[in-house]
């Protein structure tokens, strides 16, 4: 006899526990004034600075704003299953709620690299929320997912795009051969430039950086790059960022979702729009504080690419996506013509 159950049969527990618990919560059944008490999971390691205003933040702010009706249990990054089963886990019900990185499922969804977002497209906040929201990209992201069993609530703004690197880039030449830790499609379009784009997980990337692994980086914004010690292992930021606004979502397990009262679903929607612009927030502040301290304590410098360069880029951003809509013409077509929309109307292209 075995002592204790394997991780498959702890799965396989969780799941036939989460079916029992949606089959008692059928939609309609659920009133205003029930309590209710999830477990969330991300995929921020728990001593970056964002972890608790904004991935703790979110919890605590829905608390308050349904007077404990709703209770979310934030939960440590692979405590429950591991950051690439998470879309699947909560689909299934073996938690409820995630705060999460659309990029872990490209391959599954297309179109959450849209929801992610695309290089050189959005120039700030309320651009990207106009874009999800008065021209409808949301609506069609949410029913992509829909499909793996998950409602997304909304997107939180993880800042912009930055590219920390050891060698300077200005013009479209600089990217030959140029070794950079990169992923999804960034990583493709920094092929189409001359790049080489390599990926190895984020405890590597500190050590891949000092020792020539690679040569230039980008996670998140500068003060998400900064919690990864990024400014102690490279001599340049680029600028303009790569993107202005790279977003994290918030999704909840679509029949958990379809049950609950209108009013519950209210206060989890306004609480995500609220987490997403105190988020963009403390990742705006944090960005010009860092990028003065890594001119002056670390003797970095700050460049800025050629028109040409930022035009290359964006041209080439501009085809990964029709790449990608052709991939998946029922969903990242549909966004993909949106984007089109948008960066003629705002005189991008």
């Amino acid at each position: 006899m075995k002592n204790g159950l394997t991780r498959r049969e702890m799965i396989k527990t969780g799941v036939s526990a989460a079916a029992i618990g949606a089959a008692a919560m059928v939609p309609g059944q659920a009133r205003a004034g029930d309590k209710v008490s999830w477990r969330m999971q991300t995929h921020w390691p728990t001593g970056v600075g964002y972890y608790k205003p904004v991935y703790e933040g979110y919890a605590k702010r829905v608390k308050e704003a349904s007077n404990g009706e709703i209770k979310i249990t934030p939960m440590p990054s692979g405590s429950m299953v591991p950051t690439g089963e998470v879309l699947q886990a909560v689909g299934r019900g073996i938690f409820e709620i995630a705060l999460i990185w659309p990029a872990y499922w490209i391959g599954k969804i297309p179109v959450a690299g849209h929801l992610n977002g695309q290089l050189f497209t959005w120039d700030s906040f309320e651009e990207m929320w106009f874009f999800m929201t008065e021209m409808g990209a949301l609506d069609i992201i949410r029913e992509a997912y829909a499909e793996h069993g998950v409602h997304v609530v909304g997107p939180i703004s993880c800042g912009p795009l930055a590219l920390y690197s050891k060698r300077s880039i200005v013009k479209p030449e600089d990217f030959k051969g140029f070794k950079v830790r990169s992923t999804g499609i960034p990583a493709a379009v920094f092929q189409k430039m001359g790049a080489t784009p390599v990926f190895f997980p984020g405890e590597e990337l500190y050590q891949s950086l000092q020792t020539g692994v690679c040569e230039g980086a980008h996670w998140g914004g500068v003060a998400a790059g900064w919690e990864m010690k990024l400014q102690e292992v490279t001599n340049y930021i680029i600028t303009p960022f790569l993107a202005q606004q790279t977003l994290g979502e918030v999704f909840v397990n679509k029949k958990v979702w379809d049950a609950l009262p209108a009013d519950h679903k209210r206060v989890l929607t306004d609480c995500c729009l609220a987490a997403n612009a105190d988020s963009n927030a403390w990742f705006a502040y944090r960005d010009y504080q860092d990028m003065e301290e890594f001119k002056t304590k670390f003797n970095g410098k700050i460049v800025k690419m050629e028109p040409e360069t930022v035009a290359l880029m964006r041209k080439y951003s501009v085809e990964v996506i029709d790449e990608y809509s052709k991939k998946d013409p029922k969903y990242c077509g549909r966004v993909g013509e949106l984007m089109h929309k948008f960066l003629k109307m705002t005189g991008k292209v």
